[in-house]
């Protein structure tokens, strides 16, 4: 059995500070991709892509539009998770894109997905091939190809865990230009400062461990 201050003394914390720092380093990266949507996968995603659009914001143009989905995944217990919590291996989506209610699609769109971590990419495969049926079944509601629509996906984390995965992303996806990290990271437990009910503690031993506020 594992001991509490074992797992305690290998947690990674990183606080808002550094996740808004990690995101304005990005931003070269994101303006490039131009994205016109971004699509939150919630709950990790949600702080992250609100510092996105922060700093895609430009002068006398509206935000980039933000929609949030839902899944939850709870992996075995060969992956050092970001919570402690273990339900098998399939994808549950709870909350998708509702295209009828808001007239939206993704046709002619830069679509760029954010989260906080690519662990074992099971999620991250997940909402990228569901995005592309959804496109898929658009232009042939339009008589267009894919391939004529114009439409683009990429990622956003602010870890990548230099690990096996589980599922892959296509090559469309998974390039220079689409698939955007901030960081690389070692499979660790990474303790993000949305998951913590002591922040004063949480901060603190991100500033000991070097990921708060980094000085140029």
């Amino acid at each position: 059995m594992t001991d509490t201050a074992d797992i305690e003394a290998t947690k990674m914390y990183i606080s808002y500070n550094h996740v808004h720092q990690l995101i304005q380093e990005s931003t070269p990266r994101l303006k490039k991709f131009n994205p016109d949507l971004l699509v939150c996968l919630a709950g990790g995603g949600l702080v992250p892509t609100r510092f996105v659009r922060t700093f895609l914001k430009e002068p006398g143009q509206p935000n980039v539009r933000i929609m949030s989905v839902v899944l939850s995944l709870y992996e075995a217990t060969d992956s050092v998770s970001t919570q402690a919590e273990q339900v098998g291996k399939e994808v549950v989506r709870t909350q998708w894109l509702d295209y009828t209610s808001t007239d939206f699609t993704l046709i002619g769109k830069n679509i760029l997905i954010v989260d906080e971590v690519d662990d074992t990419r099971t999620t991250l495969h997940y909402a990228v091939s569901e995005l592309k049926k959804d496109l898929e079944n658009q232009c042939k509601a339009k008589g267009i190809t894919v391939e004529e629509s114009g439409t683009k996906f990429g990622v956003f984390v602010l870890h990548n865990k230099n690990k096996p995965k589980k599922a892959e992303l296509p090559p469309d996806v998974f390039n220079d230009d689409n698939y955007i990290v901030a960081r690389e990271v070692d499979d660790v437990w990474i303790a993000y400062p949305w998951e913590s009910n002591d922040i004063v503690y949480h901060t603190k031993r991100a500033v000991e461990q070097g990921n708060d506020v980094f000085l140029p």
